[in-house]
């Protein structure tokens, strides 16, 4: 085998001498963009796939998100000119929460881009459903990646916008949390939840998200501070 081998090769090489230089720079050209195709194709292949973290951010909430993340060595990407962070789509539950109990995005209304496949032709109160129904969505699933909980049920209510209304209703919501054998939640993690859900919402301040586990214990509710819960 190492005889045919060689034999191979060293027509292979009397063949490449007898070419002219012209077409030994074609050969070498093509043989060079054949490897370059190759390694972005294998670059692209195994390149994590990226989901939004946040949408619709502010300057200032996109700068200290940003901050965190580099201090963090977590690999983002800005789009939308700056409005919008994309991480690793299996990072993006963790680092919402870790980011929401630092308190950000201090702005509201940061979307997680859950509108993008709608056609311009849904109605606008099909596109209020739906918009709601991704967010609790969205947000149990973040939730559900916080350390101890087993499973997160949000729900959100809304206020429908009344033009001649002046004392408009304020937007509220409610977290149901399972939480694990044992576990605790501490005051920190119960304020990253608020934070989440209310920075996720129009209008909404963390005093108006009611938290609550399995067990009926409060966690947290308008006015009555936050508490641990051990189960």
């Amino acid at each position: 085998m190492n005889a045919a081998l060689a034999g191979t090769m060293e027509r292979a090489r009397s063949t490449f001498s007898t070419i002219s230089l012209g077409q030994k720079v074609v050969i070498g050209l093509l043989v060079l963009g054949l490897l370059l195709g190759g390694f972005f194709f294998f670059r692209w292949i195994t390149a994590p796939t990226q989901a939004p973290l946040f949408s619709n951010l502010a300057s200032t909430d996109a700068s200290a998100i940003v901050d965190e993340l580099n201090a963090a060595g977590v690999a983002y990407e800005l789009t939308d000119g700056g409005q919008t962070i994309m991480v690793a789509k299996d990072q993006v539950y963790d680092l919402r929460l870790t980011m929401s109990g630092q308190g950000l995005p201090a702005g509201q209304d940061t979307g997680y881009a859950l509108l993008d496949e709608q056609g311009i032709t849904t109605s606008e109160f099909q596109q209020q459903v739906t918009y709601q129904r991704a967010l609790e969505g969205e947000l149990s699933k973040t939730l559900e990646a916080l350390d101890g909980v087993n499973s997160a049920v949000v729900h959100v209510a809304l206020p429908e916008d009344e033009v001649f209304v002046t004392d408009q209703a304020d937007p509220t919501a409610s977290v149901l949390l399972d939480l694990a054998a044992g576990t605790t939640l501490s005051g920190e993690q119960i304020q990253a939840v608020t934070n989440l859900v209310s920075s996720s919402i129009q209008g909404m301040e963390p005093g108006q998200v009611t938290v609550t586990d399995a067990a009926g214990q409060v966690l947290a509710a308008p006015g009555s501070g936050i508490t641990r819960r051990r189960r």
